[in-house]
């Protein structure tokens, strides 16, 4: 059943509808009734227990509801076609069901869509995700912040943001020991991963196609060349390299047009390298992370290698 809170936007409380007590046996037997607060307005959603009546006899049963008790009466379905949902709105019976919301006395009509612009999922900011791989790449359950500022590059400020950001997602737990913040994720380290995959950020802000030169020759390797150095796949014709840098820019063109004289840069939104151990590679969660949209098998059971072996025995 879809999250009406999240749809409307409003508080929703519910519970047994008492006055079912009062109604003909045949109706306290077709339906399932529940008292229903939709911020300050309160309904009666009546679920039908077998086939769901025509419109007509929902139309008679939903008079005999509102004899006992004079509040609007929804209809809560699984499911609906699209000539059922017509016809439902034509007798401008109020509904909800999978994808699909009515309800004239709130003045809400919702498709099967829900919203003209779909609600963004929240994402990590930058420093949350060197914090939060941080924690991954160690073997320990727990972690202690301090000092996380200066081997991440970042300030004890946003270290701070970053852990409230984690707390606030309900991925770790925060706790003191003596003077010291400790955060502890919620579930062993892979479960973790996958558990925060919805909000992981792409590392990747652009990519251009940069002469292969001196400049580009000293950055570390990024996407699928790294993903090469650490499995057996065979590394692409063009070589993708990793660029961070406040103030350096990489200058290069939107497209390939030679393959023997440019690289593929990816300017990165944090450091490659901070959590990397190897000094010509970027971090591989990272590098994982940036090639979310590839489909190719080989690509995939890559990664997975990659992860499997991370946390063997975590």
């Amino acid at each position: 059943m879809l999250n009406l809170a999240d749809i409307l936007g409003v508080k929703i409380t519910a519970t047994l509808w008492d006055g079912a007590e009062r109604l003909p046996y045949m109706l306290v037997e077709s339906y399932d009734f529940r008292k229903v607060t939709l911020d300050e307005t309160v309904c009666v959603f009546a679920e039908p227990l077998n086939a769901v009546p025509p419109v007509q006899t929902i139309l008679r049963n939903i008079e005999r509801i509102r004899e006992v008790e004079a509040l609007p009466v929804v209809l809560k379905l699984n499911g609906l076609s699209g000539e059922r949902r017509k016809a439902l709105i034509e007798a401008r019976i109020p509904f909800v069901a999978t994808g699909q919301v009515y309800l004239p006395f709130l003045g809400v009509a919702l498709s099967e869509r829900l919203y003209a612009e779909p609600k963004p999922r929240e994402k990590f900011m930058p420093t949350t995700q060197l914090v939060l791989f941080s924690y991954l790449y160690q073997k320990s359950d727990k972690m202690y912040t301090s000092g996380l500022d200066k081997r991440l590059g970042i300030s004890a400020m946003q270290v701070t943001r970053a852990v409230r950001q984690l707390q606030k997602l309900n991925l770790v737990e925060v706790f003191k020991d003596g003077v010291q913040v400790v955060i502890q994720g919620k579930s062993n380290h892979r479960a973790l991963y996958e558990g925060t995959e919805p909000y992981l950020l792409d590392p990747v802000r652009e990519v251009v196609y940069a002469p292969r030169d001196d400049k580009t020759a000293a950055l570390p390797l990024a996407g699928l060349n790294a993903l090469s150095e650490w499995s057996m796949l065979s590394p692409p014709t063009v070589t993708t390299l990793a660029h961070y840098s406040k103030t350096d820019k990489i200058s290069g063109d939107n497209a390939l047009t030679d393959r023997d004289k440019q690289v593929r840069v990816e300017v990165w939104k944090y450091s490659p390298t901070v959590l990397s151990d190897a000094p010509n590679a970027a971090d591989p969660l990272s590098v994982i992370v940036s090639l979310g949209g590839e489909k190719d098998e080989r690509v995939t059971q890559a990664i997975e290698e990659i992860l499997r072996k991370l946390w063997e025995g975590n």
